[in-house]
């Protein structure tokens, strides 16, 4: 019950502080192809670009996940075998033994992926206009 509470104002205070800081604002795009038989080839070609980097966001993100799992279970079962050979209890899980190394968030592989995509998208002679558009705490100011 200790913990639940102390959870909740740890999440109460990190609205309050969140609130605090004002509006948070995010850029939305407005994209204009090319009209070109050329151009829009070209961004079709970024098109195929993009879902490649995407994938491989994911897939790298999923690997190393993948992998912390595998790490986890392999010292679990080390662990629960020298326990055993002690007849001592296991008194651990297998969370317990998770790295604690971050793995890539592919949010942030996926905004570089998109930075690559508007260049890309540009350079076929396409038009993009980027709007600041408030999404959270929009009525502070």
């Amino acid at each position: 019950m200790r913990s639940l509470l102390g959870r909740l104002a740890i999440l109460f205070g990190l609205t309050v502080l969140l609130s605090a800081c004002g509006p948070i604002y995010d850029t939305q795009y407005t994209y204009s192809a090319p009209t070109s038989a050329r151009g829009q080839a070209c961004v079709s070609s970024c098109d195929a670009d993009q879902s490649r980097c995407r994938y491989t966001c994911k897939r790298r993100t999923q690997d190393c996940e993948n992998e912390k799992q595998a790490i986890a279970d392999r010292e679990y079962r080390r662990y629960v075998r020298w326990r055993q050979d002690q007849n001592l209890p296991v008194d651990k899980s297998q969370y317990d033994f998770v790295p604690s190394y971050s793995c890539p968030w592919e949010s942030e592989c996926t905004d570089v992926c998109a930075a690559e995509y508007r260049a890309c998208f540009t350079g076929c002679g396409g038009r993009i206009d980027a709007q600041q558009v408030c999404v959270m705490g929009c009525n502070q100011k």
